[in-house]
């Protein structure tokens, strides 16, 4: 089960509710002796709290790592390059470290440490403080 959350798409965990939506609004419609409310407030849970289920199951089942990895540069506005621990540069999208590099605050060859939900940083510090995380 986790292994399909984690593979869902996220234009899935939107599809499915209104698909869902879709299939109540037409079995009411087919079938009027059933109470109104019912298939209204069938209706609204579909199209509202069940995104929010299928989100957090997608969020809940991909991982969070913790990877170090050294600043190489950037690549275009709000594009970092980063190399690995086994040498492969790969390039984020993250702005603030891009203006940071910008600023002259971090430089080539900074040591960071970052963190990734599925192939995007949700957080990030430097590697020798780990206090101070941002």
């Amino acid at each position: 089960m986790r292994r399909f959350f984690r593979r869902m798409s996220y234009f899935t965990t939107l599809a499915v509710p209104i698909v869902t939506a879709l299939i109540i609004a037409f079995l009411a419609v087919l079938n009027p002796q059933w109470p109104r409310i019912y298939c209204v407030i069938a209706f609204l849970a579909a199209l509202i709290l069940l995104p929010g289920v299928t989100l957090g199951l997608k969020l809940g089942c991909t991982p969070v790592t913790e990877e170090k990895v050294t600043l190489v540069g950037v690549d275009a506005p709000g594009i970092i390059g980063v190399r690995r621990a086994n040498g492969e540069v790969v390039c984020y999208h993250h702005r603030e470290l891009y203006s940071l590099f910008c600023n002259g605050t971090i430089s080539e060859g900074s040591i960071l440490s970052l963190r990734f939900l599925d192939n995007d940083i949700i957080g990030w510090q430097p590697a020798d403080d780990e206090g101070t995380e941002r």
